[in-house]
């Protein structure tokens, strides 16, 4: 129940639950104030009309039901899915348009002054380490002495420096013109670290001077994912499985990117070489036998004089596969499954596998 008192004509307070609340004015024409909204109200005879003042009451928000939650999650998911596929698609398919900067002679920058003030402060330091602290007068003819052999001091590790610099300078330009005139073991040395952070691991086995053969170890085709990026009739994104003839070609194709993307890596980091070998071996640890357990799946040679001609934004790295003098790719039946190499007639080839097979 409220309570409303008559505190004069044309004024009463009202008290409730909900606060204290007063009214002004006739009641033609009445002001409410306090608790709640201000509000209006205006009546005659049993008829009273009110609103208030300060607009809509603002609406609760609608709650989100546990299912629509449900929903949402599920089609979040569904994104980023569909986005972690195409990335993974393009990472395997664009591998040969990475840019390698080409080695180039060495020049080591110059070593940084001498800073006099870190000098002075090393001096006095080991001029002190000595001294005891309570002997002041020794400690000050200590720094003195430092300070004076600063001079001379600066000088010798400045000539220090030099000397450092130069050296190191001189043996780079000795790496340098034995990489360029293709010593076989600064060659295979310079690839090595070339291929450290390689996706696909590669490794040099053979220098000649101008010649570079290089392994690729290339995973399985379960690589590949199982969908692929696909849109439904209205025009949503969505996954559709692939078929085994579209996950061979990806597989493919993917090869073909890596096989050229090492070329280049290897062309740019041993200038000398004017020709790679590729051999690529690929680890099935579901067999059951060494030779397909690790058997090799292609191999080709690569001129630079012929990589110097290509377009890379336009090229067909399977194209360029196959064109390889000596290229050798085993594929069967209408899905085109990549199988291993006969190495038969490769004698060379069949020795490096044989060794790599010993290795595992």
């Amino acid at each position: 129940m409220g309570l409303s008192i008559k505190i004069a004509p044309g004024l009463r307070v009202s008290a409730s639950s909900r606060g204290i609340r007063t009214s002004m004015g006739p009641r033609a024409a009445r002001l409410h104030v306090g608790a709640g909204r201000a509000g209006f109200s205006t009546g005659a005879g049993p008829i009273t009309y009110g609103t208030s003042l300060g607009g809509r009451a603002r609406s609760r928000a609608p709650r989100t039901s546990l299912t629509a939650l449900e929903r949402q999650a599920r089609a979040a998911e569904k994104a980023a899915e569909y986005e972690a596929v195409g990335r993974v698609e393009q990472a395997l398919l664009s591998a040969h348009l990475e840019e390698f900067t080409p080695a180039a002679a060495p020049v080591l920058p110059t070593p940084t002054p001498v800073d006099p003030k870190a000098l002075r402060h090393m001096l006095r330091t080991q001029a002190l380490e000595h001294v005891p602290r309570w002997k002041v007068r020794d400690r000050s003819t200590a720094r003195k002495q430092a300070d004076e052999r600063l001079p001379a001091a600066l000088q010798e590790e400045t000539a220090r420096q030099a000397d450092e610099h130069a050296a190191a300078q001189a043996a780079a330009e000795a790496e340098w013109i034995r990489l360029t005139s293709g010593d076989p073991a600064t060659v295979i040395a310079a690839l090595e670290a070339a291929f450290e952070d390689n996706i696909s691991p590669a490794a040099p086995i053979d220098s000649t001077g101008t010649a570079a053969t290089v392994v690729v170890s290339f995973p399985p085709p379960t690589m590949v994912p199982e969908r692929k990026q696909a849109t439904t009739p209205s025009g949503k994104p969505t996954l559709h499985k692939r078929t085994k003839t579209e996950r061979n070609h990806l597989y493919v194709r993917a090869l073909a990117s890596t096989v050229l993307a090492t070329v280049k890596e290897t062309l740019a980091a041993a200038p000398s070489a004017k020709e790679v070998t590729i051999l690529v071996v690929r680890q099935d640890p579901d067999t059951h036998t060494p030779e397909d357990y690790l058997a090799a799946i292609y191999a080709g040679r690569f001129t630079r004089e012929r990589l110097a001609t290509l377009n890379w934004n336009q090229v067909d790295p399977v194209a360029e596969l196959l064109l390889a003098p000596g290229a050798m790719l085993h594929r069967r039946g209408q899905a085109g499954d990549v199988l291993p190499l006969d190495l038969a007639a490769e004698p060379e080839l069949a020795a490096v596998v044989t060794q790599l097979r010993a290795d595992l």
